[in-house]
């Protein structure tokens, strides 16, 4: 399943050219963008001032990742628009909750908790990994609470000089990031995914 639409109904798919996108002086062939994954793109754009690589991120590791089933994008409009949206990833070494983002006019309306209740689902993991930058940690902290995720680790600059990446959940089944961990410990921390 490409998408979980938690809302509404899905429009058609739309092909575009194919552009070609450059990540850590690679090329890669990026698949054709459809009209959902679109209108996700540029939903996520406003958070480039957080994680400046988000659209080569999207191109790369989101879209096929929901060609493959290891990726969804959850969705929740009101009157037709996207007002919210979270993206999971479920793969043998890794349960991560990457990206959550709701309109601001719409925060405090209930549909943070409506993302987090169906990615949770869909990752059927109650405790999956995730980060948050230190400028969005007051946005996310009660959230954080409600569902009893444990903080494992900070890391300094790992999107954007000088600002601080909070993990939570890292990495529990290799029992490599004790809790409270300041730092990343090898192997414990994803570098392409964060809310």
């Amino acid at each position: 399943m490409d998408f979980i639409d938690v809302e509404g109904s899905c429009g058609g798919w739309e092909l575009m050219i194919t552009p070609t996108t450059i990540v850590s002086d690679r090329l890669f062939e990026a698949l054709p963008l459809r009209d959902e994954e679109k209108e996700a793109l540029a939903f996520l754009i406003p958070l480039s001032h957080d994680y400046p690589g988000i659209e080569a991120w999207f191109r790369t590791k989101v879209v096929p990742g929901l060609r493959n089933d290891s990726r969804v994008l959850l969705r929740v409009e009101r009157h037709g628009q996207l007002v919210g949206l979270a993206i999971g990833k479920r793969e043998p070494e890794e349960n991560k909750i990457c990206t959550v983002r709701i309109a601001p006019s719409y925060f405090g309306r209930g549909i943070g908790v409506r993302l987090f209740d169906e990615v949770l689902r869909w990752l059927n993991d109650d405790k999956p990994h995730l980060t948050v930058s230190e400028s969005r940690l007051p946005a996310f902290e009660r959230i954080f609470d409600f569902y009893g995720f444990n903080l494992t680790s900070v890391q300094r600059g790992l999107y954007v000089p000088n600002a601080s990446e909070i993990s939570y959940n890292e990495n529990r089944v290799s029992g490599l990031c004790p809790s409270g961990s300041v730092g990343v410990p090898a192997g414990c921390h994803s570098d392409d995914e964060r809310i």
